[in-house]
Order: C-alpha cells, then sequence, then structure tokens
C-alpha cells in the first residue's frame, strides 16, 4: 500500500487538492494522511480565518489527520517519516523561505514532492522565494498556453530565476479546481446574479503605498467598524479605532490625490456600479446576490441593493461560491480568479476593467491583461466593460446579451483552463497515471 499525504495549511487547499483525493480515495491500495500546518510567512495573518482546523468536507471522513501546528514540527515530521511516504502534495515548492532540508535529504524528498498549481501564486513563488530542487519536483500545471503566459512573466519580472522554472518537472493536467462532479449546473426557481465585490485591501496592487484609486472608488464606502465586529469578532474598541483610523487616511489620501482620482470619487465608483447591477437585476427579474470574501473590507451600499451571502469557507468542496456559481445566471466581477470557475460553470461572466491608475506595481498589472482575446476579454465567453461603459450601459442590457458561444468557450477552457471537451479522465486519474501509483 502507497502512502500519500496532502499538506494542508490553510482550510480552502481544499480547492486544489479535492478532485484529486475524490479520486484516489476510489483506490484501495492508497492510503491517504492531511498533514495540518499553519505557514510562519509573514503578512498571513490576515488569512487567520482559514486555519486548516476549519476544513469541512466529507472528504476527510476515513482520513487521518495529524495537526502539527507549524512549519517547524511540519519539517520535523517529513524528516522522520519520509522514508515510508511515496508522495507528497504541496501547493507551494520547497524553497529556503518556507521548507528546506541539507542537500542529502532534499534529493530523497525533492523526487516526493508534488506541487499543484492553485493559480498564479504558483509562478509568483519563484519571483519572491529562492526555490529549491525545481527539476526534481512535480509540477502539475494547467495548460501549455498558461504556461507560456506565465513564463513571460516571470522572465521580466524575476529573470534569475527564469531557469528554474524552464527546467521544472512539469505536467499539464488542467485546472486543479475542475472535476465533473462539482463544476456541473444545478436547478434555481429564480434566474440570479452573482457580484463579486471589489478585493479592497490597499497594501495591494502597489509599490509606493499609493491607494488612491481604491479610496475613491470603494474606500468611502467601508465600514470597518461592521467587518471587524460583525465578521471578524473583534471588540467594539477596536473595530471603532480602526474605521476612525481608516476615515482619516482614506480621506487624506483622497485629498492629496484629489486631481487624479477625481472622475472615481465623483462618478467612475463602486457605488454605481452597485446601482446598475441593481437596475439590471430589476428590468430582467433576476435576484442580485453579492458574495463578498472575508479577507476584504466590502462596499457597504450593497447591504441596500444585494442579498450577501458572506461566508467564506464554511464549506470546503465544493465552496460556498461554486454552490452559488452552480445556480447562477450571470457573473460580475473584477480582478477576480473566480473567472475560470464561472467558465467552467458554463456561466458568462462580465469583467469590469480597473484602469492602470490602480497598479503601480507593473507585475500585478501583468495578469490583469485586458486585451482582447485574455481571459478578462474573450468574446461570447468574458465580456469586458470598462468602469464608465458599465455604469452608464449594462443597466440597459437583457440577460440574453450575455449568451456564451459554445464554441469559443471549449477555446477558452482548453488555453486557460487545461480542459478538454472530449476529455472523461480526471486531474485525479491523470496525477495516479503520471506517478504510476
Amino acid at each position: 500500500m502507497k502512502k500519500i499525504v496532502f499538506l494542508i495549511s490553510r482550510s480552502n487547499d481544499l480547492r486544489f487538492y479535492g478532485p484529486i483525493i475524490d479520486y484516489f480515495n476510489l483506490k484501495k491500495k492508497l492510503y491517504i494522511e492531511f498533514w495540518y500546518y499553519e505557514t510562519d510567512l509573514k503578512n498571513y495573518n490576515f488569512k487567520k480565518y482559514l486555519n486548516p482546523l476549519n476544513l469541512n468536507t466529507s472528504l476527510k471522513k476515513n482520513i487521518k489527520i495529524i495537526d502539527l501546528k507549524n512549519t517547524k514540527n511540519l519539517k520535523d515530521y517529513i524528516l522522520k517519516n519520509h522514508e515510508n511516504i511515496s508522495y507528497f502534495f504541496s501547493l507551494t515548492f520547497l524553497s529556503k523561505e518556507r521548507i528546506s532540508f541539507s542537500s542529502d535529504y532534499m534529493n530523497l524528498i525533492a523526487p516526493k514532492w508534488c506541487v499543484i498549481c492553485h493559480g498564479m501564486d504558483s509562478i509568483t513563488q519563484f519571483q519572491k522565494e529562492n526555490i529549491l530542487y525545481s527539476n526534481k519536483t512535480n509540477f502539475f500545471f494547467i495548460s501549455k498556453f498558461m504556461f507560456s503566459f506565465a513564463k513571460k512573466w516571470l522572465h521580466k519580472f524575476g529573470k534569475k530565476n527564469f531557469k528554474k522554472l524552464s527546467n521544472s518537472k512539469i505536467y499539464y493536467v488542467g485546472n486543479a479546481m475542475y472535476s465533473k462532479k462539482i463544476f456541473k449546473k444545478k436547478f434555481s426557481k429564480k434566474n440570479k446574479v452573482v457580484y463579486l465585490p471589489f478585493p479592497y485591501l490597499k497594501e495591494r496592487y502597489s509599490e509606493n503605498k499609493d491607494f488612491s484609486f481604491q479610496a475613491s472608488f470603494t474606500g468611502t464606502n467601508i465600514n470597518l467598524f461592521d467587518f471587524y465586529k460583525r465578521y471578524h469578532n473583534r471588540s467594539f474598541i477596536y473595530s471603532l479605532f480602526m474605521h476612525i483610523k481608516h476615515i482619516m487616511v482614506n480621506n487624506f489620501e483622497i485629498f492629496k490625490n484629489y486631481k487624479k482620482v477625481k472622475k472615481y470619487y465623483e462618478n467612475e465608483n463602486e457605488e454605481k456600479i452597485i446601482k446598475s447591477i441593481k437596475l439590471f437585476c430589476d428590468r430582467n427579474n433576476l435576484e442580485f446576490i453579492s458574495k463578498p470574501r472575508l479577507k476584504f473590507p466590502f462596499n457597504d451600499k450593497l447591504k441596500k441593493y444585494a442579498k450577501i451571502i458572506y461566508d467564506d469557507e464554511s464549506k470546503n468542496y465544493p465552496t460556498v461560491l461554486q454552490e452559488e456559481l452552480s445556480k447562477s445566471s450571470l457573473v460580475v466581477g473584477s480582478l477576480s480568479s473566480a473567472v475560470f470557475e464561472s467558465v467552467m460553470f458554463n456561466v458568462p461572466y462580465v469583467n469590469i476593467s480597473i484602469p492602470n491608475i490602480a497598479f503601480t506595481a507593473k507585475d500585478d498589472k501583468y495578469w490583469y491583461n485586458y486585451s482582447y482575446n485574455s481571459y478578462y476579454n474573450y468574446k461570447g465567453v468574458v465580456f469586458n466593460y470598462n468602469i464608465k461603459d458599465f455604469i452608464e450601459n449594462f443597466k440597459d442590457k437583457k440577460l440574453s446579451n450575455f449568451k456564451i458561444d459554445q464554441k469559443r468557450r471549449k477555446t477558452y477552457l482548453k488555453h486557460f483552463c487545461g480542459i478538454e471537451k472530449n476529455s472523461n479522465i480526471s486531474i485525479g486519474e491523470q496525477i495516479y497515471k503520471i506517478l504510476k501509483l
């Protein structure tokens, strides 16, 4: 019997592991364990709600769970047990910043290390960290098309590590989240539009601490008191302090950059986007659903116009978002990787392009490419609007204006999701055969 370990540092890791575990569970000769740990990397605290102990899924039934608490304990446990493990599954590469061992042990462990691509974060790790033994690690990626796109980014913004990525032991198996079991449409009594709010976090997309676009676009309607008190169980005093601080900092950011962001503050902002969606829903007899993420404060005006499903990771396979997408008629969002999930569900996606002013970090801007035939602007599949055009025209559209072109969707899925329409082989089965389990 072969022993397989899935390393889980966040409860939502299961989005990418789920289809693999689903298949592996069918094989009696495989013994599976979950090893929980919390990473020690900086800037991780804002995702504390994703503690692996919160993992909620039927997949863990009959699977042994070992809670190792932290990275140090994980490293010690790997050293102690690696000889009895056939393969380790991780969402990250071995690196000096995360997990590393002496060269003798690395030569033994790296060939057993299997990295499951979890979006472009799998590529940005090569820019941010000192990756080790990538040429011996098994890297399961989306598609050749997306790998080519990713390599161009690393060559431009992380050239010193470009060879490490190029020489990696790569297998193209499709989007790790995809499973025919999960990605199928479900009946809904009423057609609905799902809106994914702008991901407000002033530290994002910036190299020089300029968050003036975020401040003017949605920051004036952010209620941090409610965000911390209701959704993060913080004290009244802490929540109030954070909200007052936010108002002062946000207003000052707008004041010192007013000429640059005037049109977003006065006209082209998220509040008007929300109102446009509401009018569209009313005119098309659609239910207006909004699904914020727990790590991002969201526009307070949504409470007035939409039904808010504010529940991040209470379910992991499928996720709460995936359950909503399966019953939706249209998805609207910006800066969201949910565009891929929407298309995999055969649901049209309306993308709102965010202007260059928001991206002072050029390496971030690369991923948010709105050119024709990019994954955020793909005629007949992903319908792209700039902010002004969306506010002025979306409300007058009919739902039928966003009908998916199935031929183009097939190409989109092949290029951006690594899914061939006629392929009946799941990602779990592909990996099972590649590793000769």
